[in-house]
C-alpha cells in the first residue's frame, strides 16, 4: 500500500471550522508526509475529513494525534475478507468503500474528562491583587478591562498550537498572554515557551504555566530579533485594542526566525489592517477562515515568515 488512509472526526462544536480543523491536521503531520484528500469513505457523515500518510509514518502521527485540538477521533481502515456487504453507518462499523470490505480500527479517542480538566474554569491561577497579595484562584478566566480578554477553551489553544507546528521549532512566544490558555498547550507540546503581557497581576500565573514570562507591552517585545521559532496569540478583541494589535504584528515580524509562523485567532474587524499590515512587512498569509467565538464574529489568520 502507497498510502495509508486516515479518518478524522471533528468534534461537534467546531465543525463549522471545518477547514480549520483539515489545516490543523496538515500543519501537524506535514513534515511526516500528509496530505488531504477531497474524498474518502462515511463521506455522508457530518464532520468527516481524511488525512492520508506513507505507511512509515503511522507509528509517528499516532503519539500525535493527542495533541489534536479540533478533531476528537482518528480511525483508519483495515481490510477483511469480502463476506458480505456492510451497512453504511456510523464510525466504528463495517464500511464497504471502492469495491473492498474495510472495518474502522480507532487509532486515537479524545479523553473528554482530561480535556475538561484543564480547561479555564478548572485550573488554578497564581493572581496579584492591588494591595500585592497573591492569590491561588480557581477557575481565573480574565478580567474586565477593554484591553483583557476571557480564556480559550482547551480545542482552540491547542488548535492554535498547532497551527505554527514544525519539527524544527523550539522557542515559543505568546506574546498576549492572558490566563496562559496558549502557553501551557505549547509546553505541554514540548516548547520552550515565553509568554509577555501588559498586566503585572498576570506574572505570577504565567510564570507558573512557562518557561520565562516578561511584563511587557506586545508591540515593544524585550526579545531579541529573530530568536522566536513560532508565535501563537489571541489578542483582545475590543476595539479599543484594535491599534495596538495590529501594531504588534511588526514586533512579532522582528522577533520571529525566517521560516516561523505565526497563528493568531483575532476579532474580524481587526483582520483588514492585521493582513495589510503582514503583507507590507512580507508575511505570507496561509490560512485564512472566519469561526465565532461566543457571538463574536472572529477569524483565525496563519502567516509566514
Amino acid at each position: 500500500m502507497d498510502e495509508v488512509l486516515l479518518i478524522f472526526s471533528t468534534r461537534p462544536s467546531r465543525r463549522k471550522a471545518g477547514t480549520t480543523a483539515v489545516a490543523e491536521a496538515l500543519a501537524l503531520l506535514g513534515d511526516l508526509g500528509a496530505s488531504a484528500p477531497t474524498g474518502g469513505p462515511l463521506a455522508e457523515q457530518a464532520g468527516i475529513f481524511w488525512i492520508s500518510l506513507p505507511p512509515d509514518s503511522i507509528d509517528a502521527a499516532q503519539a500525535r494525534l493527542p495533541r489534536l485540538g479540533y478533531t476528537e477521533a482518528v480511525d483508519s481502515l483495515e481490510l477483511l475478507p469480502r463476506k458480505r456487504r456492510s451497512r453504511k453507518g456510523k464510525v466504528g462499523e463495517e464500511i464497504f468503500w471502492h469495491g473492498q470490505l474495510y472495518k474502522l480500527k480507532r487509532l486515537y479517542q479524545e479523553d473528554a474528562q482530561a480535556m475538561r480538566e484543564m480547561a479555564p474554569d478548572r485550573r488554578t491561577f497564581a493572581y496579584s491583587t492591588t494591595n500585592g497579595e497573591v492569590r491561588q484562584i480557581r477557575g481565573y478566566r480574565g478580567g474586565g478591562d477593554p484591553l483583557t480578554r476571557r480564556g480559550l477553551p482547551v480545542c482552540d489553544a491547542r488548535l492554535l498550537v498547532n497551527l505554527v507546528y514544525s519539527a524544527e521549532s523550539t522557542i515559543f512566544l505568546d506574546p498576549f498572554g492572558g490566563v496562559g490558555g496558549i502557553i501551557l498547550e505549547a509546553y505541554e507540546s514540548g516548547y520552550q515557551v515565553v509568554s509577555c503581557d501588559r498586566d503585572s497581576a498576570l506574572r505570577y500565573g504565567l510564570k507558573d504555566l512557562g518557561d520565562l514570562h516578561c511584563v511587557a507591552n506586545a508591540a515593544r517585545l524585550p526579545i531579541s530579533s529573530r530568536s522566536i521559532s513560532a508565535i501563537a496569540t489571541e489578542p483582545p478583541y475590543h476595539p479599543e485594542a484594535d491599534t495596538a494589535v495590529i501594531s504588534s504584528l511588526k514586533e512579532m515580524y522582528r522577533v520571529l526566525k525566517k521560516g516561523g509562523r505565526v497563528s493568531m485567532l483575532c476579532a474580524y474587524r481587526q483582520v483588514e489592517g492585521i493582513k495589510k499590515t503582514a503583507a507590507y512587512l512580507g508575511l505570507l498569509l496561509k490560512h485564512d477562515a472566519s469561526i465565532d467565538r461566543k457571538n463574536l464574529a472572529c477569524a483565525i489568520l496563519v502567516f509566514e515568515k
